[in-house]
């Protein structure tokens, strides 16, 4: 990763936080626009699966029923708080100056964070962490 003037790695740039920031929300308002509102949990059963293409398949194995269902709105909420709190603690850092290594740390995390979208448009590969 490349560092700074003070020797500080670069990776968690503004931009950085920012777009992972805007990623997060974007988790967060996909799991709450799939929340059952009655407080049920997913399960999974054998059924249609409908792909963004709008295809479907019919009997969906329990193996992808099984994953979808893990990745249910509740989990998206719960990693959104433990994601949130250590990008949190990474801008914390930077406002209290906080000890050099806690931040490259937290810097290599948002790094990290961050990665798991790769595949998004606004995703640069100069973030990708090494």
């Amino acid at each position: 990763m490349a560092q700074d003037r003070t020797g500080m790695d670069e990776t968690a740039t503004p931009e950085l936080v920012a777009f992972l920031r805007a990623r997060l929300r974007d988790d967060w308002n996909y799991a709450r626009d799939a929340l059952v509102k009655d407080g049920r949990r997913w399960r999974a059963e054998r059924t249609v699966l409908v792909l963004d293409t709008g295809a479907e398949i019919e009997d969906v194995f329990l193996g992808p029923a099984d994953h979808m269902a893990r990745f249910d709105p509740e989990r998206v909420f719960a990693e959104f708080n433990a994601k949130q709190a250590i990008v949190d603690a990474y801008e914390a850092g930077l406002e209290t100056g906080a000890a050099t290594d806690y931040l490259q740390g937290l810097c290599k995390a948002i790094a990290w964070l961050a990665v798991v979208y790769a595949d998004h448009a606004d995703y640069r590969e100069s973030w990708r962490p090494s």
